[in-house]
């Protein structure tokens, strides 16, 4: 990436916010809700047309999807839904880490607080055991030209720890060029993520891969659907390969599952953690605990395992788990340029996102694209460390991923062959399939 696309991404912004973006209600507008508005004919300015008339106020307009957000009167939702250009209004429901996050700091900032102004008093590197588990301290590859989107809190960009390339804000906390993290759980998945090999505290899984800050998740750790969205949009109008998303939600979404096909459709490869709600401890899955939108079958959903290689007491389980990756007890950077421990499938989740973005740098590919064939070599090559359906294929690795034959060690790429004319061949018809059945909600719509 070069300097001036760095500086573009500052600024620039794939979504544009209308109105008074996630103000909170006053008391006297208590009764409004907050809803996702479809066109029936795919027409945004008639959709605001009728916003209007019904006393709605717009949220948010998006670059890459037909659809708005929108503040109504709860008592004009039903003269909404009537509008012959109206096709469907959905809740635009809640989002966030789960409530009992709790981060303690680490033994080294307890034993010798460092100056937090001061990079040099810093304590030593030290790689938590995670990246030492799956391989990542092995490999060549440092994610170099890749870029991640962390959807979540912010990220510290002053910390010593990390590089922050830009970023977008699309909370209420802060105008939309603060991306900063001011609640921790954003700069410490960064850290895992990609962390700079800089001899400071700790280190990344891609140590040199591109970072951005896009906050989509509160100071307080919640959000909604709609700013997710405005999260993935910017990642998609900004060519920003990797979409970490360390949240999750109770209720699923039928907009939210088309902005994720819409992204997949254009290449980016959406990664999740899949929860903090529990297993039965038993090996089964039958109790499908994870969190949307970890369940939808574009995302690369990930559950966490303790140090001693057994299944996470509180992670998340279900059929649509794709991978296990270190959770429990993780050292990472956290805000006040301070570094702590902190357990969750959200702790596991950028370590799959890291090592993602080092085969990803191995397909020598500029921007979105091989992202099927990226998430079949992290599933092909993973680990069976369970034996159960909770690990989904397997606990990540990066050795072993790297050295899979569509991927090696030297960053090279393996092209031609029968293996590479079909991935394409499968890209294609995915794509064509996506495209044949957002045609076919457009027209059914018109008869709804």
């Amino acid at each position: 990436m070069q300097l001036s696309r760095r500086q573009l991404l500052q600024g620039v912004g794939a979504t544009v916010a209308v109105g008074a973006l996630g103000t909170p209600a006053s008391a006297a507008e208590t009764d409004r809700k907050r809803v996702f508005v479809h066109p029936r004919s795919g027409l945004i300015g008639e959709l605001l047309d009728v916003l209007e008339a019904v006393g709605g106020t717009t949220v948010f307009e998006y670059d890459n999807f037909d659809f708005v957000v929108a503040e109504v009167p709860s008592t004009r939702l039903d003269e909404l839904r009537r509008d012959r250009r109206v096709a469907s209004v959905e809740d635009d429901d809640e989002t966030g880490i789960p409530g009992d996050w709790s981060p303690t700091p680490a033994l080294s900032d307890i034993l010798n607080p460092p100056d937090r102004s001061d990079c040099s008093t810093h304590p030593d590197q030290r790689p938590s055991w995670g990246i030492d588990r799956i391989g990542a301290d092995s490999v060549e590859p440092d994610g170099s030209g890749v870029d991640v989107g962390i959807l979540d809190t912010g990220i510290e960009s002053g910390h010593c720890s990390l590089s922050v390339d830009g970023g977008r804000n699309f909370t209420a906390d802060g105008t939309s060029g603060d991306y900063e993290d001011r609640h921790g759980h954003g700069t410490h998945v960064a850290g895992i993520a990609g962390a700079l090999d800089n001899d400071l505290g700790v280190v990344g899984v891609a140590p040199n891969t591109n970072l951005y800050a896009v906050k989509v998740l509160g100071d307080d750790g919640s959000g909604r659907y709609s700013e997710l969205i405005a999260g993935i949009d910017w990642c998609m109008s900004n060519d920003i390969e990797l979409i970490s998303m360390s949240l999750g939600g109770e209720a699923t979404s039928a907009t939210m599952d088309r902005a994720i096909e819409a992204a997949h459709s254009a290449g980016h490869l959406l990664l999740c953690a899949a929860g903090n709600e529990g297993n039965g401890g038993n090996g089964s899955c039958d109790a499908e605990t994870m969190t949307y939108p970890a369940t939808h079958e574009k995302v690369v959903a990930v559950t966490a395992m303790d140090e001693d290689d057994t299944l996470a007491s509180y992670s998340s389980v279900g059929s649509a788990v794709d991978l296990l990756a270190p959770g429990t007890g993780v050292t990472s950077a956290t805000v006040d340029n301070e570094y702590a421990e902190a357990s969750g499938t959200s702790i596991a989740c950028p370590f799959v996102t890291g090592v993602a973005a080092l085969v990803w740098e191995t397909r020598e590919e500029d921007g979105p694209g091989p992202n099927e064939q990226v998430r079949r070599i992290l599933t092909d090559t993973a680990e069976p460390v369970l034996g159960t359906c909770e690990e989904g294929h397997g606990l990540v690795d990066a050795r072993t991923a790297l050295g899979h034959e569509r991927a090696d060690k030297g960053g090279g790429v393996v092209t031609g062959g029968v293996g590479s004319i079909i991935e394409k061949l499968v890209s294609g018809l995915e794509w064509i399939a996506d495209q044949i059945a957002a045609v076919l909600d457009w027209f059914l719509g018109l008869f709804r």
